[in-house]
């Protein structure tokens, strides 16, 4: 027979008929005996674990015994009665975990012997086990069924360094990605993806995915990245050609001094370094023939640094988050923090500076404008058709969602594009965007 716990809880008998036992209690009952595979339980642990956090009735051992009753037509003499309890005889590999034991003992010796090709099969069968949550279902089992999704952690983490190690890096990192979104407080998990970023040649974003998940462990657990995840950062800023001393600003404004075409700046805040580094130059002194194009978070976008920004001259965009923080001076440098609170380090290697400027380039391609290009026209022009058809449907009561709908827009489309209007008429709430905008005249044709 074959029990599986990996997942919802099933039974296969050796000519492979697939047993589900459908009632709740009996299936508890089963859960618990598989729990303690080959031991003795007691009446009263059964009990508790049929009947988990709920109130036990008075015929809970008259019922007990007819579920065993039950189990027994489909599992025969497997189910075992003796004094004061019952058990379930298990062979070796019957069970899923004692299987996936087995699999997971073979495939760290192999690793540990360097002997990646095995090891990897051994870890992709031991992952193919899972079905789902194990003991699926059971509220008793929770520790259990914690312990075993640690494991399967450990050995997805183990999967994407068996891959590495054999060049596998694009299937490393699918793994990887897939593991720190279900996981996400996984430092184990966070490390490895940002080294199988680096071999795969993509630098900026392992710097990115760095940040990422300093952000979410400071977050979440209010602690700093460990020595495993600082190391993988380290090795990626092992490339760095120019070391800038901690508060140091003169290599970052003597570099932003020499552009001669274009600047890119990736900003978590308005106040951080790199809109620092920008406003050093001088709001109104911008230098001329030099393209500068701002990236930061939806957050800030209403903030007086990046209107002061917009109006000398900078291209700024906002989208909902900003990967990283970064400059790129005329395709050529790239400005990072460096590995610590303060300081930064200026790249020049190609595969850097290429890597991080299609990332800008990605996220710039979805991001909204602060000031829409059309603000340049007449009033009675600003708006475009899009833009009117949304402030009528809001002036006529229609929520975001709603108008999201009629516009063939997302609602985050259409939160952006009010904030756009309310930026440009210079008021503080809807109410005053709609009386701005029909005093205006803006919505006298839609109207009409």
């Amino acid at each position: 027979m074959q029990f599986h716990v990996l997942g919802p809880l099933e039974v296969r008998t050796p000519h492979g008929t697939l047993l589900e036992p459908r009632a709740t209690k009996p299936a508890a009952l089963l859960a618990v005996l598989l729990l303690h595979a080959n031991a003795w339980v007691s009446i009263d642990q059964l009990i508790e674990g049929i009947w988990h956090e709920q109130v036990v009735p008075a015929s809970a051992v008259r019922n007990l015994r007819s579920y065993v009753c039950r189990l027994r037509r489909e599992l025969g003499d497997r189910l075992e009665g003796g004094p004061g309890g019952y058990r379930i005889r298990v062979l070796p590999g019957e069970l899923d975990t004692d299987r996936l034991e087995t699999l997971a003992s073979s495939a760290r010796t192999a690793m540990t012997d360097g002997a990646h090709a095995i090891a990897a099969e051994r870890l992709f069968a031991a992952l193919a086990l899972w079905r789902g949550r194990p003991f699926d279902g059971f509220a008793f089992a929770a520790t259990t069924a914690s312990t075993l999704d640690e494991t399967r952690c450990e050995l997805t983490c183990l999967l994407a360094e068996a891959y590495l190690a054999l060049g596998r890096v694009a299937e490393a990192t699918a793994l990887l990605r897939d593991l720190t979104e279900h996981n996400p407080l996984s430092e184990g998990a966070w490390a490895r993806l940002v080294r199988a970023l680096h071999q795969a040649g993509k630098p900026a974003e392992a710097l990115a995915t760095y940040d990422q998940a300093k952000a979410v462990l400071l977050r979440e657990l209010d602690v700093e990245p460990g020595p495993e995840l600082v190391a993988a950062h380290r090795k990626v800023l092992g490339n760095r050609t120019l070391g800038l001393v901690p508060g140091s600003v003169t290599g970052i404004d003597a570099l932003l001094a020499s552009a001669t075409s274009e600047i890119l700046v990736m900003s978590a805040g308005a106040n951080s370094w790199p809109l620092e580094a920008i406003r050093r130059i001088g709001r109104g002194n911008l230098r001329n023939g030099v393209r500068y194009r701002v990236l930061c978070p939806d957050a800030v976008r209403l903030s007086g640094p990046l209107n002061s920004l917009s109006l000398a001259g900078a291209d700024v965009r906002t989208d909902a988050e900003v990967p990283m923080e970064a400059l790129v001076i005329d395709g050529t440098a790239v400005v990072l923090p460096a590995d610590g609170s303060a300081g930064a380090t200026i790249f020049r290697s190609p595969g850097v500076v290429t890597a991080t400027a299609g990332l800008f380039e990605r996220v710039w391609q979805a991001a909204v404008p602060l000031i829409p290009a059309d603000l340049s026209r007449a009033d009675d022009e600003v708006l475009t058709h899009r833009e009117r058809d949304l402030l009528a449907l809001l002036c006529s009561g229609s929520t975001d969602e709603s108008a999201a709908v009629k516009l063939g827009i997302s609602v985050r489309t259409v939160r952006r594009m009010v904030a756009d209007i309310m930026n440009r008429l210079g008021a503080r709430s809807r109410f005053q965007a709609g009386v701005k905008a029909v005093d205006r005249g803006w919505l006298l044709e839609k109207a009409s």
